[in-house]
């Protein structure tokens, strides 16, 4: 199964706890994959607080997990849910 992860899911707090389970469900077949607005949001959330983003790449390497980038169609759908200002990079992240 092909499982998008959004920014809530890999917090900091619950990073151990989510690791575990990706990598049960990474052995039972199972792809992961984030937006590369979600992976911005995570990197940027890292370096703002000046934490060193390292378990987090650890998970992703571990997970073996994909930045899925943006696409034109991606942003026409999400330009046609016609978001407001404070939803624009939730909405770039809705459509895929």
């Amino acid at each position: 199964m092909r499982i998008f992860l959004d920014t809530s899911v890999l917090s900091d707090r619950k990073l151990a706890e989510v690791g575990d389970e990706l990598a049960k469900r990474r052995l039972a077949g199972d792809e992961f994959y984030l937006s590369v607005i979600t992976h911005f949001q995570i990197l940027w959330g890292y370096l703002s607080a000046r934490l060193s983003p390292a378990r987090y790449e650890r998970l992703l390497e571990v997970a073996e997990m994909r930045i899925s980038p943006l696409t034109k169609l991606d942003a026409e759908e999400a330009a046609a849910m016609k978001p407001n200002r404070n939803d624009l990079l939730e909405a770039l992240i809705a459509p895929l």
